[in-house]
């Protein structure tokens, strides 16, 4: 495999990667899980459901979706679990979003 084919296979992946990125997020109640999170900075798994008005195994679906997709991280302290959002991966995703400011400008140009 050549260079190109290097290339374009890594982007293929990252494609991927962030199409599983923008499902996780494209739930309404997922966007509102990860933006209480992001607010907070870290929230255990009890804070997370005294938030939403939810059953437990629903928050853990969303949870579970939202980690697989590496939106969140999940930290073990003993018998509980502490969330944070992986801001990184969420400014890689803005990164590659077109800039809604450019594209305004292009539209009028």
């Amino acid at each position: 495999m050549g260079k190109a084919e290097l290339v374009r296979a890594a982007e293929l992946v990252r494609e991927a990667e962030l199409v599983k990125v923008l499902r996780a997020l494209a739930d309404r109640k997922r966007i509102r899980m990860t933006r209480a999170i992001a607010a907070a900075g870290e929230l255990s798994c009890g804070q997370v459901h005294a938030l939403f008005n939810l059953s437990q195994p629903t928050i853990s679906h969303h949870l579970k979706i939202l980690a697989d997709a590496g939106v969140i991280v999940v930290r073990e302290a003993g018998q509980h679990r502490f969330i944070s959002v992986n801001l990184d991966l969420l400014h890689e995703i803005a990164d590659v979003l077109p800039d809604s400011k450019a594209a305004r400008t292009r539209k009028r140009a």
